[in-house]
């Protein structure tokens, strides 16, 4: 997998800084960090949005609704128990 700069990608698809990071910020084009500071971007991707046409990774081909949400679970669940379980501890002291 390729993987382009920030300058890479500016060039390729001639915009600024703001509207890259605007396309990120939208989900239009995916942003990964390399060594916390240094943002790369799939060249198949940048170069599907050049053309036009929408870009799938290849290992979200063929992924239910069930894998994306076994994904959202398996990042997610700490937070969302840790969030059920305050709520039901401070719903327990306040009727104290």
């Amino acid at each position: 997998m390729p993987l382009l700069t920030e300058e890479e990608v500016r060039h390729y698809l001639d915009v600024s800084h703001q509207d890259l990071q605007e396309l990120v910020k939208r989900g239009r084009l995916t942003a990964f960090r390399l060594g916390g500071t240094y943002v790369r971007f799939r060249k198949e991707e940048v170069l599907a949005i050049k053309s036009g046409r929408k870009f799938v990774a290849p290992e979200e081909i063929g992924r239910t609704r069930l894998d994306q949400f076994r994904d959202f679970w398996k990042f997610y669940s700490f937070y969302i128990l840790s969030t059920i379980l305050i709520l039901l501890l401070v719903i327990f002291f306040v009727q104290l």
